[in-house]
């Protein structure tokens, strides 16, 4: 048995027009760069440890550093405290919010007691 030679191809084009030589554009665009999203399960799969997250707690970063001069320390304790002794006497508050805003009310005090034992120390130092 004997196999014919195949030929198969295009012979000829009858219905050729000019604008089938044109396939592409001249200049290529340069097409969007591949840039990845950041998801929301990266997140969820990334979590930082307790190690990470801990000295970020401890310390944060959105601490006003004014805050922490002794003098507006004492102004904001004793705004504080003054807040909470009345939102201890408000009328309407259930037993244990009074209870709640009464005790930091207390602890501020002493906090507020102590600073000013504090000043008047530094101040016999100073004097000498």
């Amino acid at each position: 048995m004997r196999i014919k030679p195949l030929d198969v191809g295009v012979e000829t084009v009858t219905l050729w027009q000019v604008d089938d030589e044109v396939h592409l554009p001249q200049e290529a665009r340069v097409g969007p760069r591949f840039l990845p999203e950041y998801r929301a399960l990266d997140s969820i799969l990334n979590r930082p440890s307790l190690d990470e997250r801990l000295p970020e707690l401890l310390q944060p970063t959105a601490l006003d550093p004014e805050l922490l001069q002794p003098a507006t320390l004492a102004d904001t304790r004793a705004a504080t405290q003054a807040l909470m002794r009345e939102a201890a006497g408000l009328p309407g508050q259930p037993p244990e919010a009074r209870a709640a805003f009464a005790a930091a009310a207390e602890l501020l005090s002493a906090d507020t007691a102590m600073d000013a034992e504090v000043r008047g120390a530094l101040a016999m130092l100073l004097r000498g």
